[in-house]
């Protein structure tokens, strides 16, 4: 599902912050205040990329219901889980540097991602009513601006990175460990459910097209943080 771009509420922090504290809500949203210590913390091992959803117009998110949360502190990572009906269980990274170590929330959230290293990254929350937030039940549960264009990514997947947007747009996906090592098996059959034709396939990738449109899937290298991902040119594509 596919929505407008519209804003997308974020949390960002900044390093030169004044400490606030954690709003919470009667819903099921509650949005993480900022809170930064004086001097920069170090994180533990996880690497951010930039916070390309700052801009709010190229971003990804997923949705799901909150476990496994585990606080940041000022010097280390946190992390919880993100869960959503027929997807495996989503791990995601929270670092000092943009979540108040006495911030939490649960129950059911849309999260911004950035690429992160071995786990995609928190980059904020989506308020109901806007772009990001897809609401409970409704599938996928998943997200991204740009978003291709005549294919939708299957509940069994999520973005996990914001796309790379140039001359062909660049989305990576999170499968499922198993479903990972099969990208041209996994979405491939997503692709031709949604009326795309499959070409002779090369190696590590595959070829569809529909009309004049083009996605190619691209295998994973399964190294930590590399996930499957699949590219659409901006213009008209000749056929197979």
């Amino acid at each position: 599902m596919i929505r407008p771009t519209l804003a997308l509420s974020l949390v960002a922090i900044l390093g030169a912050c004044t400490p606030a504290t954690v709003v919470p809500a009667a819903t099921s949203t509650v949005v993480i205040a900022t809170a930064s210590p004086t001097q920069a913390p170090t994180p533990t091992p996880s690497t951010a990329a930039p916070l390309a959803t700052s801009t709010a117009t190229v971003w990804a998110d997923a949705c799901g219901r909150v476990s496994d949360f585990t606080h940041t502190t000022t010097t280390t990572n946190g992390s919880f889980v993100l869960n959503s009906p027929g997807r495996t269980p989503l791990k995601i990274t929270l670092t000092p540097a943009r979540t108040n170590p006495e911030a939490t929330f649960g129950n059911y959230v849309c999260v911004a991602l950035d690429a992160g290293l071995p786990y995609p990254i928190f980059a904020g929350l989506g308020a109901p009513n806007t772009a990001p937030y897809i609401p409970e039940g409704t599938y996928p549960a998943t997200n991204a601006m740009p978003a291709p264009t005549g294919f939708v990514l299957p509940q069994s997947c999520a973005y996990v990175a914001p796309p790379q947007v140039g001359e062909r747009n660049d989305w990576k996906v999170d499968c499922g460990a198993e479903a990972n090592r099969n990208a041209r098996g996994t979405l491939g059959a997503a692709l031709q459910q949604q009326g795309w034709s499959s070409c002779s396939p090369a190696a590590g990738t595959m070829r569809f097209m529909k009309g004049t449109l083009e996605i190619v899937v691209v295998e994973s290298s399964l190294a930590p943080g590399d996930y499957p991902r699949f590219t659409q040119g901006v213009r008209s594509a000749t056929g197979c």
